[in-house]
């Protein structure tokens, strides 16, 4: 399988799963964008996208989905320009991106994540009512002379996917790994 050919696979396979999740859910929100209370900033800009939003007995319950399953395939390594990317497995909602970047310079960063959460909601939903926007991303962390982020896609199209590694690769990084092993090995 072909890099782009395995972030299809990928995101089919959540949006089947999104899908069957929204299936008997029909009473709340979907995709609400809410900003996080609290000093830790986990998320950039305290934000985050959830799967669906009730309210029960005046109470508000918030449902995420958790795929059980994603698309399998064999790590790849290949050069995308003059970056080296190392492929493995992943999910499409908990997707961890590792740069071999030594500064702590994110604003790049920043502004991909502005730009693809819709902050403003100004997106056309698609066909099937998602907002086609990421879910969130996890602060980045430095360590060893690496920069580590997860990002939750969400309903965001491979074009959003496709973007973020050219983002990457404008950094002048040189190599990215991007993988799920604290999702896969739970």
């Amino acid at each position: 399988m072909e890099f782009e050919e395995i972030i299809n696979h990928q995101r089919q396979s959540y949006i089947k799963q999104l899908k069957a999740f929204y299936a008997d859910r029909t009473d709340g929100a979907r995709e609400i964008l809410m900003a996080l209370n609290g000093e830790e900033e986990t998320l950039l800009f305290k934000l985050t996208r959830l799967d669906y939003l009730v309210k029960v007995d005046g109470e508000f319950k918030i449902e995420e989905l958790s795929p059980d399953t994603y698309s399998n395939h064999s790590p790849i390594s290949f050069t995308y320009g003059q970056l080296q990317v190392e492929l493995n497995p992943f999910f499409w909602h908990g997707c961890e991106f590792i740069i071999d970047k030594k500064d702590d310079d994110i604003d790049w960063l920043r502004t991909w994540t502005k730009i693809w959460i819709d902050e403003e909601d100004k997106f056309q939903t698609d066909i099937d009512g998602f907002a086609g926007a990421i879910h969130n991303v996890s602060f980045p962390t430095t360590e060893q002379q690496t920069v580590k982020f997860t990002v939750d896609f969400g309903t965001a199209s491979t074009e959003v996917f496709m973007n973020l590694i050219n983002c990457i690769k404008d950094t002048g990084t040189k190599r990215l790994i991007i993988n799920s092993f604290d999702l896969l090995n739970e």
